[in-house]
């Protein structure tokens, strides 16, 4: 069980406020499902309580970001060894929510991005994840996942490749 002093508290307080929103897309980009990520979630953030005193003030979240993509990394490694795939065909009951045609198509275009970003490999995905929809620096970057600058620029330009290919390639069997 956790137990932290009145500083650790605090910190763990302000990571939660400041970082959950980052971890929740990260998770769910780097390939959480969307029915797993608050779990997904929770469980980074219970590893940073545990894990508080052993990191430097200032650097929660740099942690939160590795921890997120080795929940995610194990969450897509259980999903592909488990033979069910829940469904996601009982949707939220209608609320107060938007158009359903706006809905749709954000929804279609979140699939296909994540259909775009499931063609990655982690390593590429993370980086490209990062740079492009989280708008982290290459520095940041490389400093968050500890590999060089040049490797991170590299597995950059290499998704970014797979990405413009496969998209290429859905506007070409769109069209037809």
């Amino acid at each position: 069980m956790f137990q932290a002093d009145t500083t650790d508290q605090a910190r763990l307080a302000q990571a939660l406020a400041q970082h959950f929103s980052l971890v929740w897309r990260s998770l769910r980009r780097f390939g959480v499902d969307e029915h797993a990520v608050d779990d997904a979630a929770q469980h980074v953030f219970l590893t940073l309580a545990e894990r508080l005193p052993d990191i430097e003030a200032g650097r929660e979240r740099a942690f939160l970001i590795g921890a997120s993509l080795r929940v995610a990394a194990n969450a897509r490694r259980k999903r592909s060894r488990s033979p069910e795939t829940p469904s996601d065909q009982l949707e939220q009951h209608a609320n107060q929510a938007p158009d359903p045609e706006e809905l749709l198509q954000k929804k279609q275009r979140r699939a296909a991005l994540d259909r775009a970003l499931d063609e990655l490999p982690l390593d590429q995905r993370s980086v490209f994840v990062l740079f492009e929809l989280e708008g982290l620096s290459l520095p940041e970057i490389a400093e968050l996942l500890q590999v060089p600058l040049g490797t991170a620029t590299s597995r950059l330009r290499r998704a970014r490749h797979r990405f413009e290919k496969w998209v290429a390639l859905q506007q070409s069997g769109a069209a037809r």
